[in-house]
């Protein structure tokens, strides 16, 4: 249930068409106020026309949108002075030092006292230190918390992050992601896209999964991780695998299995203990090792997909049989019968008749 007076984004019904192609389609989503929210989703699935529509770039075919209590298109500036975009491209000016884009971007931002609003941000990303560092020389962490920096220059209430930490290593990903879960502290709210499940698991309030544009789900990190379980990987032979994938058919906790090049994979229920599976997996067949671990985002679309082919075969066939009406009441039969009978009486006695 989507609260409304809660919402800094909500859709409702959204549709985005362009040039005859169906980007969008149907899209209901609410964004709490000072959260983090999470869209998760392949490359195509729709996520930065998402985004594009959230910060004005384009306009929706069809359905309403609310961005911090505004209906979109709004013909002023006024929502986009309380709103912070991070692309995938920094695009910063390669150039010139960390503290002159800030400053040069504070005054297009018309910010009063720029220089004391950009060394607050500085301070912020914890890039005091690389102020005076020319942007070509940065690696590509350090660009991207200038990029995040140069978004936060006049204090938005509202921040949009594109892949934030897109072509970084894995401690300065930690150090984003601090970061933006700082600002949600500081009551800023803040819509992430990105194709990674473990951050999205890491900061994310919500996450919501786009596929093909169309919403595949939303719900929080660990109830998600809950659905779609958790993977074991096990390598033996095919003949091995072929065993374990008999033996664990229709066991309770197991949502699926794949049989892979190094052996089988088997996707159990988020509250399934694996001991219990590996001890029946070790008794069916030898098994040279295994590795417990979450779910990625392919294997995630691909439990989703299945589990909603699932309930829909078992709607089809859950649903009663047509009802034979005849059959349950004869006699509208019998009155058929009748009826065609003296018809057909009634067509032959009036065509004998003379005329």
């Amino acid at each position: 249930m989507q609260n409304k007076n809660n919402s800094a984004i909500l859709f409702e019904n959204v549709s985005l068409t362009i040039n005859n192609t169906h980007i969008l389609e149907d899209i209901s989503l609410s964004v709490e106020n000072k959260s983090i929210a999470g869209l998760l989703g392949p490359n195509g699935a729709g996520k930065s026309s998402l985004l594009s529509l959230v910060i004005g770039l384009n306009n929706q075919t069809k359905g309403t949108i609310t961005v911090l209590r505004q209906k979109l298109p709004v013909k002023d500036e006024s929502l986009r002075e309380q709103i912070g975009v991070v692309f995938q491209e920094t695009s910063l000016y390669e150039e010139l030092t960390v503290a002159e884009n800030l400053l040069f971007f504070a005054s297009l931002y018309n910010i009063p006292k720029p220089k004391y609003r950009t060394h607050e941000v500085l301070e912020l990303l914890r890039l005091t230190d690389r102020a005076h560092d020319q942007v070509h020389i940065l690696s590509g962490g350090l660009k991207r918390r200038t990029a995040i920096a140069r978004a936060l220059l006049h204090d938005p209430k509202l921040l949009v992050v594109d892949e934030p930490t897109l072509g970084v290593d894995v401690q300065t990903r930690h150090i984003i992601w601090e970061h933006l879960k700082f600002l949600r502290s500081q009551g800023h709210t803040i819509l992430v896209a990105s194709n990674y499940l473990d951050e999205a698991q890491a900061i994310c309030d919500t996450v919501s999964i786009l596929n093909k544009g169309k919403l595949v789900i939303t719900d929080s990190p660990n109830a998600l991780i809950a659905k779609t379980g958790h993977n074991l990987d096990i390598e033996c032979t095919q003949e091995a695998a072929e065993k374990i994938s008999t033996t664990l058919k229709n066991k309770d906790g197991i949502v699926r299995s794949e049989k892979t090049p190094s052996g089988i994979s088997v996707f159990l229920k988020g509250d399934t203990i694996p001991d219990t599976i590996i001890n029946s997996v070790l008794k069916t067949a030898h098994v040279n090792g295994f590795r417990f671990r979450p779910a990625d985002l392919a294997e995630v679309f691909q439990t989703l997909e299945l589990s909603s082919s699932t309930s829909m075969n078992e709607e089809i066939q859950t649903q009663p049989p047509p009802k034979n009406i005849f059959k349950r009441y004869p006699i509208l039969l019998i009155l058929l019968v009748i009826a065609l009978l003296g018809g057909l009486v009634f067509l032959e006695v009036w065509f004998s008749q003379p005329r």
